[in-house]
């Protein structure tokens, strides 16, 4: 086919590359553009058929596609994503240039055949731009990512700090109130009998000794439990789970805290299975055991109950410690479990309490894996539940 390429020289000043070809896949043009991405010059390539040129375009990728547009069909677009290397070319720092081609048809008016124009476009620097702006982007988020992580981290700590001044607060609140006046409630009676011993009865002297026998009571409870709760913020408290028969130490307790019960003629009653192997660390749950109970027996009045219930519930075992005593407000329920408030009420004989007991409970539930809680209603009694794991061999 004879065409004067003159009729095609416009688009030699057009900014994107230009090719045609006939149906046969002949070169019939190529236009500068081309001819600076690609390094090859027109006249060395007219004439020839695309698909010898580039013998990669003889694939039925592409054969097919193009063939269907010279045929009449509708244009074909090949992708930079898809087909980087339609027509190859290279920057000159040797990346390759990414060309969006399209091949579309025009009906020639000087013998009506169908020619094919082959256009690219170079869009290399705007997905380097659309790369860069995603790297940007990513960066960006990737920095918020940080930020928030960040801030979460601080908020963490000054939860934790606020915390420790919470601890050491009410350390600073037992040493000063709880232990100062047992002690110097000792200290005071104990200058008057030495000052004056031969003066007194032996009735005075038993009306002395019997208040200091309940302020050493007393008073070797908070130590017992402000030790083990030091050791459980100094982190050198050692859960040491073992298998054992939750039942057994709770009918263990029961034994133990019988006398104080029958004292204050509470009923101290169980509910439990004969056998339930639990894995946790024996130490630390006969404390919680005997410190609700004992709890439980303090907040109770004369001819009241206390049940202790042991029941199976999913991976754990549920206790529920249960009296029918003065019970709590929403309020006090609040504040129970609670290191930065300072609560304690009395008993129902007025018993002091030291305020650091369940506090020591939850401590050591939640080193055993199992939580702890309250349900109360003020004049209707309690019910403190825990949990701890159940063993394998159930």
């Amino acid at each position: 086919m004879n065409i004067d390429i003159a009729h095609f020289e416009l688009f030699n000043a057009v900014p994107i590359g230009v090719c045609i070809i006939d149906k046969d896949f002949r070169i019939l043009f190529w236009n500068k553009q081309l001819e600076i991405w690609t390094n090859l010059n027109f006249e060395n390539l007219s004439g020839k058929k695309l698909t010898e040129v580039f013998s990669h375009l003889n694939q039925p990728k592409y054969i097919v596609p193009i063939s269907s547009v010279l045929d009449g069909g509708p244009p074909v677009v090949f992708s930079t994503q898809l087909h980087k290397n339609f027509f190859p070319s290279f920057l000159p720092n040797a990346q390759p240039r990414l060309l969006h081609t399209t091949v579309s048809n025009w009906k020639c008016k000087l013998n009506d055949e169908i020619l094919g124009i082959i256009s690219a476009e170079d869009y290399t620097y705007l997905s380097y731009r659309i790369k860069e702006h995603k790297r940007m982007r990513d960066q960006a988020l990737q920095e918020v990512e940080l930020r928030k992580k960040a801030e979460e981290e601080l908020r963490e700590s000054e939860r934790k700090l606020r915390q420790l001044n919470a601890t050491k607060d009410k350390f600073f609140s037992i040493i000063a109130h709880d232990l100062k006046n047992p002690i110097g409630a000792f200290k005071n009676v104990l200058e008057l009998l030495y000052s004056d011993f031969e003066s007194f009865t032996k009735e005075d002297i038993l009306q002395f000794i019997e208040p200091l026998q309940e302020s050493a009571t007393q008073l070797y409870s908070l130590l017992e439990n402000l030790l083990l709760w030091a050791r459980t913020q100094t982190r050198s408290l050692q859960i040491s789970p073992i298998e054992f028969n939750i039942t057994d130490l709770v009918l263990q307790n029961i034994s133990l805290l019988k006398l104080t019960a029958d004292n204050k003629q509470v009923e101290l009653s169980t509910d439990l299975p004969e056998r339930l192997l639990v894995f946790a660390d024996i130490n630390s749950i006969t404390t919680v055991l005997r410190n609700l109970i004992t709890n439980a027996i303090k907040f109770t009045y004369p001819n009241g109950r206390v049940l202790v219930s042991v029941k199976e519930k999913d991976a754990f075992a549920e206790v529920c410690v249960e009296d029918t005593g003065i019970g709590m407000s929403k309020d006090t329920i609040d504040k129970l479990f609670r290191i930065d408030v300072h609560h304690t009420t009395l008993g129902t004989a007025n018993e002091k309490g030291t305020g650091l007991g369940l506090i020591v409970c939850k401590e050591f539930v939640e080193a055993n894996g199992g939580s702890i809680w309250v349900e109360s209603e003020e004049g209707k009694g309690s019910k403190f539940f825990f949990t701890i794991p159940l063993s394998n061999k159930n």
